[in-house]
């Protein structure tokens, strides 16, 4: 097989294989980076294939449909046309022929079930008789997703599913929410339950998937996204766009908060040549997502070329610094030095009750506020430390919160963010801390403080989308193998914050660490050590 721009024939290669591996041994990247694939879009009809044929896009993306669908005329005839259209100049078959003479990687978009077995008994026979030897996504909206109702049903997951296990299944999914997008009315977001309902469908699938998320809410639902993209290394992102062009900005936010291998982006110019461009610069600032991997954040801070250098060694969590800010002008020294949490234990201003300031600092002629902490933290958007906010009241969390979400808009606020509720962690408790994190300031990492051993994870925080991490007590850890065999297995699920404990006796605590540390060449660590005054 040859096609433009090659040498000669192309090696063998899996439809269910790698796009990123299929274009770098073809020669037209030469890194695994999605943001280096480029598409053609609707390159159905004849004249439309041959322009994406002869241009320099290395994928085509075509819709298959039926001739005559939904029609007295409808024909088991797979064409090549996007709705409305049913009838076309091209069929699948002669538009695979075409494709299978270049080196284009192939995506086949199904609004229907109608067309899918025919489609692929059709590749089926493809490849026993000539090797496709490329690359073969299949792409189904099979959920119901934003702005959308319910009368406008996705096509069946289970049934498109089934088909391509049965019939051809060595092809990476690319399976979608169908989605509508019409500000300012219509623009919602994914939300927990979207995502759950496509991880049920995914999960258990052999094949790669590929998650096409419109562009313009990424952002926005990166909470629910991320959790999604987390649970499987065979998952993958695919950024789409409609009429109406993303920022710049929020295409960033996508790429600083995931690996340039899992998300592609199919986006339209000029907006795509403008995000190149910006993605390319050196030291610009990463629009780190607030409820990101606390390590993730110091750990890219230390390979960047910027003026601070963090003090963590690669994936040791346990040397991570807990400065408790009291004051401004210790704050600014700490800014200027070192990498780490800041942690900021939230009062109420004695002047201006239920106004977030510093605690000690309430009774002050010149109290610090979180606002004034937010602030110097935004002007000094390049220093590699975190925020781990301590807040007693439900009053002061909500406030604090607010702030959050200004900042956050302001694109102030790309640094990790930790929230804690003190005091009482009754169920009641926890959920209205939860409640208003969702409704207030989704994007943070949430803080269980346990007093007691064995803790006890609410059911209201075992669900959800952001990351938690568990707060213990030094005072609550006994002895024993149990206490590390449960420790472990906290770990694996939670971020992990304990308090040092310097005691003789400490001998269950002072183990685990060291298991951690033995640990620490193989695996991103998430335990950390705070002294009980941070």
């Amino acid at each position: 097989m040859t096609g433009p721009g090659s040498s000669g024939p192309l090696p063998s290669f899996p439809t269910g294989g790698d796009m990123l591996d299929y274009l770098i041994q073809s020669g037209d990247i030469s890194e695994r980076d999605g943001l280096l694939a480029t598409w053609y879009h609707r390159a159905n009809g004849k004249e439309e294939m041959n322009k994406a044929l002869a241009s320099d896009a290395m994928i085509l993306e075509a819709d298959v449909t039926l001739e005559g669908y939904g029609t007295a005329n409808e024909k088991p005839i797979p064409i090549m046309a996007h709705p409305p259209d049913i009838y076309s100049d091209n069929t699948l078959d002669q538009w695979l022929d075409a494709v299978l003479a270049s080196r284009k990687g192939i995506k086949l978009d199904f609004k229907s079930l109608g067309s899918v077995g025919l489609s692929l008994d059709l590749l089926r026979q493809k490849n026993g008789s000539r090797e496709i030897n490329r690359p073969v996504w299949l792409n189904a909206d099979i959920i119901q997703g934003p702005n959308v109702p319910d009368f406008v049903p996705p096509v069946n997951g289970t049934s498109f599913l089934q088909l391509v296990q049965e019939s051809f299944p060595d092809v990476t999914l690319s399976l979608g929410w169908k989605v509508a997008y019409a500000p300012p009315l219509f623009n919602q977001t994914y939300t927990r339950h979207m995502v759950e309902e496509m991880f049920d469908m995914i999960k258990d699938v052999p094949q790669k998937v590929t998650l096409p998320l419109h562009a313009l809410l990424a952002r926005s639902g990166w909470q629910h996204i991320s959790w999604l993209l987390s649970q499987s290394s065979r998952f993958s992102l695919t950024l789409w766009q409609g009429s109406t062009h993303p920022t710049v900005s929020d295409l960033l936010f996508v790429r600083d908060n995931s690996h340039p291998a899992r998300v592609y982006y199919d986006i339209y110019e000029p907006t795509l040549s403008q995000f190149k461009q910006a993605a390319s610069q050196q030291g610009r600032l990463r629009r780190f997502y607030p409820g990101g991997d606390l390590m993730d954040f110091l750990c890219q801070v230390q390979d960047s070329h910027t003026n601070h250098q963090s003090t963590v060694t690669q994936h040791n969590s346990l040397e991570v610094q807990w400065f408790t800010v009291t004051e401004r002008t210790s704050l600014l020294a700490q800014l200027s030095d070192g990498a780490g949490m800041l942690v900021v234990h939230v009062a109420s201003d004695s002047n201006q009750p239920g106004v977030p300031v510093l605690e000690g600092s309430e009774k002050s002629s010149e109290a610090l506020t979180l606002q004034d902490v937010l602030q110097v933290l935004g002007q000094r958007a390049d220093v590699p430390w975190g925020l781990h906010l301590r807040i007693p009241t439900l009053q002061l969390l909500e406030a604090s919160l607010r702030l959050l979400h200004s900042a956050y808009s302001r694109e102030e606020l790309y640094r990790p963010v930790w929230i804690s509720m003190e005091g009482s962690q009754s169920e009641d408790s926890t959920n209205e801390f939860v409640s208003a994190v969702e409704r207030l300031f989704p994007y943070v990492t949430l803080v269980l403080t346990e007093q007691n051993w064995p803790p006890v994870i609410p059911a209201t925080a075992t669900g959800l989308s952001q990351r938690v991490a568990v707060h213990l007590n030094k005072a609550s850890l006994p002895e024993g193998q149990e206490v590390i065999n449960h420790l472990t297995r906290l770990i694996e699920r939670y971020d992990l914050l304990v308090e040092e404990d310097t005691r003789p006796s400490a001998g269950a605590f002072t183990a685990f660490k060291a298991l951690m540390t033995e640990r620490r060449g193989r695996t991103n660590t998430n335990l950390y050590v705070t002294s009980a005054q941070s």
